[in-house]
């Protein structure tokens, strides 16, 4: 089971999708400086993630090359959204 709260919600757009995908973060603060950096580079990064209705987290690469918009939001149960 999780044992630490989400630090935020981050909500990705990858290539060829139509809806974003959204992932509570755990153990990381974010900073949309990370992601600016990580989309230019297009860089892999491991996060610490689930998903909502799931109380286990796991581990998630992101090849950040193939995401087209990212954005960060506050944790929130009750928050879903889209671009």
């Amino acid at each position: 089971m999780t044992i630490d709260h989400p630090t935020c919600l981050l909500y990705l757009l990858t290539a060829g999708r139509e809806k974003e995908l959204v992932l509570r973060v755990h153990g990381t603060e974010l900073t949309t400086e990370h992601l600016t950096t990580w989309m230019t580079e297009e860089t892999v990064h491991a996060l610490t993630v689930s998903r909502f209705g799931d109380d286990e987290t796991s581990t998630l690469l992101l090849n950040f090359r193939h995401v087209v918009g990212a954005r960060l939001a506050p944790y929130s149960e009750t928050r879903t959204g889209s671009f």
